[in-house]
């Protein structure tokens, strides 16, 4: 067969304007997910905003990797439930994804390997042994991806010199070399789709000079809210999907004076965590599930001795290993609940990016002014996906340590570390301060540190601590609501995103009550529901974790559960059907 082959399928009925979705299928090794990062960076160069979603398997090579990304130049928050491109470097991405793609779209399999038939009418079909001509014209098979970057920028008409930089860039950290050979790979797929016809009923037109925003993953975001925040230790043991972060950390806190250890295990990091911040150091830990299962008891050494410390858990499929590199909301009841005994703690959902940059900041001020652990419930889309935001307003940041004294004027001989205070938060201060020798214990204590079972002081410093949890309410972030009715849709973290775009499918008034804090609770979600009659939750885990969270906290019982348990990320399709089925719409 001629080295290309193309089949015109159907044309679109209508035209789709900037906005564009392309999944990129191979086997683990074949650069999909490199191909994926090179094309949004390039929409977010042309001034599009971009949402991505990336579906791999726990190995290091081998086994069907996927990336899906949207670029459109309206603001968009998920990936869409349809997809216009398949790039498929082998078989597995056609069998698996071809009943995604849009009648009108494309399909573009590398053919090296066999020659599949592909039955879809609907579709444009191209051909093109990408493997074999990289191998043979290039002398290097790896580099097919970029060349398939070549083939796409022709069917698109995509700015060929802002692909060119923005493939010269995503290599800039490897040799001149390897940025030739890619660039070469581009011209080359370029030139072999030289005789093709645009694809029809599609616009993709961009700027010519990049905006001045971002293109972040979320765990990214939440190192770079960590040094903004003037965090300067990091323990952590490698975990999927935390484990960027601590990776992230571990290049950046040397040049801030920071430490970044990575620990024996996830008891030894929590606890590594506390106590640099009894050291005086802003610290945190990031973790994913089974991990933050074992970091549950240094939670509650956290709370028992009232030392502020950050936990991060991205959320994955549990339980036990579960699903290491898929989505899930299920440690909910375990943030908010997990650990033996009464304790506080705050819990917070970033809903994006942008959020998790923002979020991650203030969640240091919460600790050591409420010195209190706080929990950052992330979860796998938000943490590895990648979306694009505008530079973050570091002018508007504060830092708040809270009562931390380090010029103690008490003439006692020990500091009353756990002196009983009006809003039950006690001054606290570090090791090496003159008057400040205090003791730090899980058993309890007085107010000196002491050990002690006395009944009368344990119910003093009981109340003591629980005072917290209502004193702090008023400083937590509040949920956000869009829209009225006496319809509503309440979500949590990721489902933001597909809960937005689906609402904006239904011509019906509907509110979203969006709960970003989960621990405490907050008296606003009650009063979101007054006039409510109906509430829809959207979560990703199977048991209803946060449509019971809901229910216990402000009586409301009139809800009807969306839910999502396959390891992957919603759609706003899924949300839209159910909510019109059930109110027969």
């Amino acid at each position: 067969m001629p080295s290309l082959w193309c089949q015109q399928g159907d044309v679109r009925e209508t035209m789709k304007m900037n906005d564009i979705t392309v999944r990129i299928g191979g086997q683990a090794g074949d650069g999909s997910l490199a191909t994926g990062e090179i094309l949004s960076k390039y929409f977010r160069r042309i001034g599009f905003y971009v949402a991505t979603d990336k579906d791999f398997p726990s190995r290091i090579r081998g086994g069907h990797t996927s990336y899906a990304i949207r670029g459109s130049k309206k603001r968009i928050f998920s990936l869409d439930d349809r997809i216009d491109v398949l790039l498929a470097f082998d078989e597995d991405s056609i069998l698996l994804h071809m009943d995604e793609l849009e009648s009108g779209g494309v399909v573009i399999f590398d053919s090296s390997r066999k020659d599949l038939e592909i039955k879809r009418e609907d579709v444009r079909k191209v051909k093109i042994p990408l493997a074999n001509i990289a191998r043979k014209e290039l002398g290097l098979e790896i580099i097919k991806n970029t060349m398939a970057l070549g083939v796409l920028s022709k069917l698109f008409s995509l700015d060929s010199n802002i692909m060119r930089q923005t493939i010269r860039d995503s290599y800039k950290t490897k040799s001149e070399k390897i940025i030739e050979e890619n660039l070469l790979a581009y011209e080359k797929g370029l030139e072999y789709s030289k005789d093709i016809e645009p694809m029809e009923g599609y616009v993709i037109e961009g700027d010519k000079v990049a905006p001045d925003t971002l293109l972040l993953m979320g765990n990214e975001a939440i190192g770079l809210g960590a040094l903004a925040a003037g965090c300067r230790f990091i323990a952590a043991y490698p975990i999927t999907p935390a484990s960027d972060v601590l990776e992230f950390l571990s290049r950046h806190l040397p040049e801030k004076g920071g430490v970044a250890i990575q620990a024996e295990s996830e008891i030894a990091a929590v606890n590594m965590a506390i106590g640099a911040g009894y050291a005086g150091l802003r610290s945190m830990a990031v973790t994913s599930g089974p991990g933050f299962d074992l970091k549950t008891e240094g939670i509650g050494l956290a709370s028992m001795i009232e030392q502020p410390v950050v936990i991060l858990d991205a959320q994955r499929a549990g339980p036990s290993t579960g699903l290491p590199t898929k989505t899930e909301q299920s440690d909910i009841n375990h943030a908010v609940y997990g650990g033996h005994g009464d304790k506080a703690r705050i819990v917070i959902a970033p809903g994006n990016v942008e959020e998790a940059f923002y979020f991650t900041f203030e969640a240091f001020n919460l600790a050591e002014r409420f010195q209190v652990p706080v929990i950052i419930l992330s979860d796998e889309l938000i943490s590895w996906n990648k979306q694009v935001v505008k530079r973050f307003d570091l002018d508007k940041l504060k830092v708040d340590r809270g009562k931390l004294e380090l010029n103690p004027v008490s003439n006692e001989r020990e500091f009353p570390r756990y002196d009983f205070q009006e809003d039950g938060i006690s001054f606290r201060t570090i090791p090496g301060v003159e008057k400040g020798i205090h003791l730090e214990t899980g058993d309890e204590h007085d107010v000196y540190g002491h050990i002690t079972e006395n009944a009368s002081n344990r119910v003093k410093m009981m109340d003591k601590r629980m005072k917290k949890i209502q004193v702090m309410k008023n400083e937590l972030f509040p949920s956000v609501v869009q829209g009225e009715g006496d319809v509503a849709v309440i979500g949590m973290g990721s489902t933001m995103g597909p809960i937005l775009e689906a609402l904006e499918r239904i011509p019906r008034e509907i509110k979203f009550i969006r709960i970003r804090t989960l621990f405490p609770f907050l008296d606003d979600v009650a009063l979101h529901l007054k006039d409510v009659k109906i509430a829809f939750v959207v979560e990703q885990n199977y048991l209803g974790q946060l449509e019971d969270l809901v229910k216990l906290n402000t009586g409301f019982r009139n809800t009807v559960g969306i839910r999502k348990y396959d390891g992957r990320s919603f759609r706003p399709g899924i949300i839209e059907r159910r909510i019109r089925e059930v109110m027969g719409w």
